[in-house]
């Protein structure tokens, strides 16, 4: 079982599942849980209904509903963040979200680079929880943290006037390289899939998300591995695999142009000066 049933709450964690096939029972049932995905795909089974969730994805489960987990596809794998939390005064009053009979919700965040800073904020408040555990005030900090996580997700939602508008079949694309981070993608491949010729794949693509496929397929596979590197203890090298990089040397000459710095410097650097 992945969580806790202790009584330190809210509580916050991490997971990430490599190659793993697994699945375990209930998780914790007195509290609200959620699963932030960033890569891979899970799956959580009630009686008779099953939910799936993708990278970009909020599953929120309301207390007391029996339900057993799985991560469907080993290859590709699970990670997320979860967190288990009371509902509070602030959320209730925010967010329609909060109804124990409603047994399963899906928040997605479209923006890929917004889902790197929510990542953030609740590695924020794990590291909070492993590190200050006995703290005075330690819960209400943590359910500030987990409080303002929820609300930007909800913020993220509502799509701010003038967003691009993105053509389904960009978006089924991008929800595919999302899933698989790491798989090589070939443009002529990926319109194809698309059912689009390489020129309008390219238009459309640039239209709805301001990049071309290669700019923008390198810029998220640069930030997770920001990501990874602050998170970690991964290698370098594995780090650059992990998000689709062949050579580590092509790697970390590519994240020094976007950051300024090699990944060994990235990591070793004080938060606040990444």
């Amino acid at each position: 079982m992945i969580g806790s049933t202790g009584p330190m709450m809210p509580m916050t964690g991490y997971f990430n599942s490599r190659r793993e096939a697994r699945g375990w029972a209930e998780g914790n049932l007195a509290h609200w849980n959620g699963y932030f995905t960033l890569r891979g795909k899970g799956e959580v089974a009630f009686d008779g209904e099953t939910v799936q969730t993708r990278p970009g994805e909020l599953l929120l489960l309301a207390p007391g509903h029996p339900r057993r987990y799985r991560i469907p596809e080993p290859r590709m794998g699970w990670e997320f963040y979860w967190l288990h939390f009371r509902s509070t005064p602030r959320l209730t009053s925010h967010l329609p979200w909060f109804d124990p009979a409603t047994r399963w919700q899906l928040h997605a965040v479209a923006d890929v680079s917004l889902r790197v800073t929510l990542a953030t904020q609740l590695e924020a408040a794990h590291h909070f929880n492993l590190t200050e555990p006995d703290l005075p005030g330690r819960e209400p900090i943590v359910e500030a943290l987990l409080e303002a996580f929820l609300l930007r997700v909800a913020a993220a939602q509502a799509r701010p006037e003038g967003a691009r508008e993105m053509d389904p079949r960009i978006e089924q694309v991008l929800e595919q390289f999302h899933c698989e981070l790491a798989a090589p993608f070939n443009i002529d491949r990926l319109a194809a899939h698309a059912g689009l010729s390489r020129s309008q794949f390219c238009l459309l693509f640039r239209r709805g998300t301001g990049l071309s496929p290669q700019a923008y397929m390198e810029a998220r596979r640069l930030e997770m591995a920001a990501h990874y590197l602050r998170t970690t203890a991964q290698s370098v090298a594995d780090v650059a695999e992990m998000v689709g990089f062949a050579s580590p040397f092509y790697f970390t000459n590519r994240f020094r142009r976007r950051f300024g710095r090699s990944p060994s410097d990235y990591r070793a650097a004080p938060q606040g000066a990444r």
